[in-house]
């Protein structure tokens, strides 16, 4: 975990409007979840064995609690316990989140998320949506050359269970290891696959199956060559040509490819399944989601079809640090008034709320230095404008704006200064 500064929150703070501006634009509501869930709730889908993934702790009541290790849960159990909300429900979140995993580049055990989910539509049109969101999203923040990489789990747990892996526990190890695919070499995930028991004939099978992408038109006229009889990969296939259509009409075709190693390690994944990448970046997903259709469920009443997307804001920034996307820093104020005598300091706090009060950041001394020693805080805080105030500007009503980068000086009168300010833009 680290302490955020004043630089990075800037950033911070500049990106998180960029996102809200989106999915507004989509019509999704800002909410958030509570940071803390019931360790029964966290585990519902996921099993005892997050335990060891996430923060958990017994509270004074001697009841089990954990720290949300992402934003869908908390947003599935807000929606699954509202009858009364109209579908389809699209909320959007951007909290913190802790998982217990090691530290490494771009990666904290606390980390921030966007997040956007849709409640209540089966149709692969609310899955091309959220993936369009996370494009325009990485558009709107300057990012063009990402490629998202699209699949559907169901696919590759009907070709698993064609190949003999049908039990519960042993299918989810094995996607767990097939996700790992772009982060260790083969050897390493042979022998993770081998030790769960799968045949050498079978691990080469399932990576040459895994290894079929494309452009999704191109994948899916390769897929229609691979017999798989289960009916989960006939209703998978049809997704993926429901969606392929979809993103067509989003203008998604060039910056989306199939790519059947694409299954998401978290368990409640259930259907179509995506990651995107920054093509010039080393951070991994950028963002990723896909379709989770059994979990409202679990936590509610309601039965609801759900997908979603999510992306991490430190991998974000990361790939906009390394294209210099990121504007330039604003100053702490846009003016300093200073002031020639320390009795002339309630003269400035007037001047100074002035300007505030017309949205121009303004400060005064409060420290009780002299004039040098003010302007000298002037350069080192890289203020632009400095106005100082003396007898002679409160007889004559007169000011001189100077603007500290050229050295040169606007006059202006009390009444013009807020216009004039804002005109030195």
């Amino acid at each position: 975990m680290k302490d955020i500064e004043p630089d990075e929150m800037n950033r911070r703070l500049w990106l998180y409007d960029r996102i809200r501006q989106v999915v507004r634009r989509y019509g999704f509501q800002l909410v958030e979840p509570t940071t803390i869930e019931t360790l029964k709730t966290l585990e519902a889908k996921s099993g005892p064995a997050i335990r060891n993934e996430i923060y958990w702790f017994k509270d004074k009541g001697d009841r089990s609690l954990g720290l949300r290790f992402d934003l869908t849960v908390g947003l599935t159990r807000i929606v699954s316990n509202r009858s009364d909300l109209p579908e389809p429900i699209k909320y959007a979140a951007i909290g913190g989140n802790w998982r217990y995993d090691e530290p490494q580049y771009g990666r904290y055990r606390y980390f921030t998320q966007w997040d956007v989910e849709i409640f209540g539509s089966p149709s692969p049109l609310a899955d091309a949506e959220v993936i369009s969101i996370g494009a325009e999203i990485l558009r709107n923040v300057g990012l063009k050359d990402f490629i998202i990489r699209i699949s559907n789990r169901k696919l590759i747990e009907a070709y698993l269970n064609q190949l003999g892996i049908r039990q519960s526990k042993k299918l989810e190890q094995s996607l767990r290891i097939i996700d790992k695919i772009r982060k260790e070499n083969r050897a390493q995930l042979e022998k993770e696959l081998a030790a769960i028991k799968i045949s050498k004939q079978k691990i080469s099978d399932i990576f040459t199956f895994v290894s079929l992408n494309g452009p999704p038109k191109t994948c899916l006229s390769k897929l229609k060559t691979i017999e798989i009889k289960d009916e989960k990969a006939k209703i998978a296939t049809t997704e993926l040509e429901v969606l392929a259509d979809a993103l067509d009409a989003f203008g998604l075709t060039s910056s989306c490819i199939y790519d059947l190693s694409i299954v998401r390690g978290i368990g409640y994944y259930d259907g179509i399944v995506f990651e995107a990448f920054d093509k010039a970046g080393d951070v991994g997903a950028i963002f990723g989601g896909g379709r989770y259709d059994q979990l409202c469920k679990v936590y509610g009443k309601r039965d609801l079809p759900s997908t979603g997307a999510a992306g991490g804001i430190e991998r974000l920034m990361i790939s906009l640090e390394q294209a210099n996307l990121f504007p330039t820093p604003l100053p702490i104020a846009k003016v300093f008034v200073a002031t020639v005598k320390t009795d002339l300091k309630e003269h400035a706090i007037k001047l100074a709320t002035q300007l505030r009060e017309n949205e121009i950041a303004a400060i005064v001394d409060l420290k009780d230095r002299n004039l040098g020693k003010q302007i000298d805080y002037v350069n080192s805080a890289k203020i632009p404008y400095l106005i100082v105030l003396g007898q002679q500007e409160l007889q004559t009503r007169l000011l001189k704006i100077k603007n500290m980068s050229t050295r040169t000086e606007t006059e202006s009168s009390f009444d013009d200064l807020v216009s004039k300010i804002k005109s030195l833009d």
